[in-house]
């Protein structure tokens, strides 16, 4: 410890990259000196059980002593958040990856890092590579075992968590199927990349760069996508049980009243649909018609135009009014 109790320098730091989360830095930092970037965030002074959690909530004394230990401004450290801390549920709590970027870095001589817009589950494709995100590791098979993102002799290494050894990158990755017949291509990639923007820019309290459905200040963006979410795990019979973040849990008065889905809870392909699906239904859907088709009951026969119309008949019965309401709503800012 230097004077005064604050943390001393460190005299080596990785330089964050531009788009980097906090998380991939501190992580990044951890490994020069083969610890847990958990271990070095307490050694800062955040509070906080597990290094994920700081994506979120970076506090402004730890975020000095961290400034002091590391050379980089505060501002630099706040501008690697992900989110605020009422949008941690939109948080992943494991590593997703596009492996053509992760190979480009590995090919600059670089290590393995994520970028903001991963650990949040607004963002399901590379929109350099035009490609889904992936989740599973190519070794062990496994989801949120840490793979790809290992710390070995000073550094990030692309390895399995699991069996060991390096992961091979340069294969294509696997064929993933979007449910409801959805398919990636110029139209939808379009819509759901503008959907992508304005969330990320709203879970940092930026404002929205496109108009979209029943969007008011009482009723944010990530809040009607949360209730199509909700919405669509009713109709297809899927809600899954997330361990929601315990320092989360503890700011709220009624955790269980302020829980909520989000697509950060999801495997990649149900989180792509379903964003596939709000951006274009909470868009004008009549410049969609007869450009997008799906197959709402998965026969195989994606011949169907997507509208509100077929969308709300597709929904529970006990939902349908609710969706209707969301995707006939006006236009907001």
């Amino acid at each position: 410890m230097g004077k005064e109790g604050a943390p001393s320098s460190l005299p080596l730091v990785p330089f964050p990259h531009r788009a980097e989360a906090f998380s991939s830095w501190l992580s990044r930092l951890a490994a020069r000196y083969d610890l847990r970037a958990d271990h070095l965030a307490r050694h800062a002074g955040y509070p906080l059980r597990g290094a994920g959690e700081l994506d979120c909530y970076l506090l402004p004394q730890a975020d000095r002593n961290l400034a002091v230990m590391t050379g980089l401004s505060r501002r630099s450290i706040r501008a690697m958040r992900c989110g605020m801390p009422q949008r941690r549920l939109w948080v992943r709590d494991h590593h997703v990856w596009c492996r053509e970027c992760v190979r480009d870095a590995l090919l600059e001589g670089d290590e393995p890092w994520e970028r903001r817009s991963w650990r949040t589950g607004a963002t399901v494709t590379c929109d350099r590579h035009r490609q889904l995100l992936e989740e599973v590791c190519p070794q062990c098979g496994k989801t949120g075992a840490g793979c790809l993102f290992v710390s070995e002799k000073g550094r990030l290494r692309a390895l399995c968590a699991v069996r060991g050894g390096k992961i091979n990158l340069w294969g294509k990755p696997s064929a993933v199927q979007l449910p409801w017949g959805l398919a990636v291509n110029r139209t939808t990639l379009r819509c759901l990349n503008a959907l992508t923007t304005d969330l990320n820019r709203s879970l940092v309290g930026q404002p929205l760069r496109t108009q979209w459905r029943g969007v008011s200040s009482d009723r944010p963006l990530t809040t009607i996508v949360e209730e199509l979410t909700l919405i669509i795990l009713i109709t297809i019979n899927y809600l899954p049980r997330p361990q929601p973040p315990l320092y989360w849990m503890q700011e709220q008065s009624d955790w269980k009243a302020a829980f909520h889905y989000t697509p950060a809870m999801l495997p990649v392909a149900l989180a792509a649909g379903i964003l596939m699906l709000a951006s274009i239904l909470l868009s004008d859907e009549q410049f969609f018609e007869e450009l997008v088709f799906w197959d709402p009951l998965e026969s195989q026969i994606p011949n169907e135009p997507l509208t509100a119309d077929n969308y709300v008949v597709w929904l529970h019965p006990k939902v349908r009014t609710w969706g209707r309401q969301i995707v006939t709503a006006p236009f907001g800012p």
